[in-house]
């Protein structure tokens, strides 16, 4: 068996950033360093709560390292709220018990330590807006280029988007902290809503999980019960997507995923098109190819993987 990957997880929990640290948790494949918090999901003080909770719940070390990251965009301005999808408390209506860990000050800090303590080694999965990875790379360059590579979940290369027609919610958080990550030069892999919402989470999956007897598995699927809830509310299917949780599974398994190195950048000034993902795929702009964007999905292995981790099989 290969030696665990070493990851840093930066994330806004948020139902599928939990999912996503239950699984990394579950999966011998990662060597979890540190978790680190963004306002997304919802503000940054109640996802960095929510992340220590789950860190209890996962059964993680309690001297593991987490830190509270930024509450608002790079340039500043007001988050964009997503708590009508997560839920009062953005755990799907699930409340966990407060946790006692100690947190952090400085998230962008916290992930160049670990980057610079082990150099090549570390990936950093970044499943929320991109506003502390934009800090590690402006302010810590020597920390972000030790980085191994950096997995994002994010954008909408050619689908819609899910915040407007355009954008996926992550990238229009923040386009600017977006842009300046993506168009770093760093070795940088893109998880978009392209993959994701081929991976649905049936929901006849999230009441198995939540019927059992195993307080962490009913705990995933009752969280996962309350965003197919809203998802069947507002769209009529009943299912929901783990997009965090896939991007997760890219670092565990790249072979289901089809891999597409171009040039990417974000738009970060069109009235209609603010946090749009642009994939170059023509070489038009002439920018580097340095992004590896995932554009398809083996969407049974993903389910497979998820149910694997949150029954405890793996």
């Amino acid at each position: 068996m290969r030696e665990p990957i070493p990851v840093v997880i930066d994330c806004d929990p948020g139902v599928d950033d939990a999912i996503a640290l239950l699984l990394a948790f579950r999966s011998p494949e990662l060597e979890v360093l540190g978790v680190t918090t963004v306002a997304g999901n919802a503000g940054v003080d109640v996802v960095t709560a929510n992340a220590a909770a789950v860190l209890d719940l996962a059964g993680a070390p309690t001297d593991l390292p987490l830190a509270r990251g930024a509450a608002g965009p790079l340039r500043g301005g007001r988050r964009v709220p997503d708590e009508p999808i997560h839920g009062i408390g953005a755990l799907g209506g699930v409340t966990l018990q407060a946790s006692a860990r100690r947190v952090e000050a400085g998230a962008p800090e916290l992930i160049a330590r670990l980057a610079l303590d082990r150099p090549g080694e570390v990936v950093l999965v970044a499943i929320g807006p991109l506003t502390n990875v934009a800090r590690l790379v402006t302010e810590h360059p020597d920390a972000a280029a030790a980085l191994r590579g950096i997995v994002h979940m994010g954008g909408a290369a050619f689908v819609p988007g899910n915040i407007t027609p355009a954008a996926e919610f992550n990238t229009f958080c923040d386009p600017e902290a977006a842009r300046a990550v993506l168009t770093s030069g760093l070795p940088v892999r893109v998880v978009p809503l392209d993959v994701t919402r081929r991976a649905a989470f049936p929901g006849r999956l999230s009441d198995r999980l939540a019927a059992s007897s195993d307080v962490r598995t009913a705990t995933a699927g009752a969280m996962l019960r309350g965003l197919t809830d809203r998802h069947e509310a507002r769209h009529g299917k009943r299912l929901c997507y783990v997009h965090d949780a896939t991007a997760l599974a890219a670092v565990i398994d790249p072979a289901p995923f089809g891999w597409h190195r171009h040039a990417v950048d974000v738009e970060c000034a069109g009235e209609l098109t603010r946090g749009a993902l642009v994939v170059d795929v023509y070489g038009r702009t002439r920018g580097p190819a340095t992004v590896d964007v995932a554009l398809e999905l083996e969407p049974a292995a993903i389910e497979a993987l998820l149910l694997d981790a949150l029954e405890g099989s793996r």
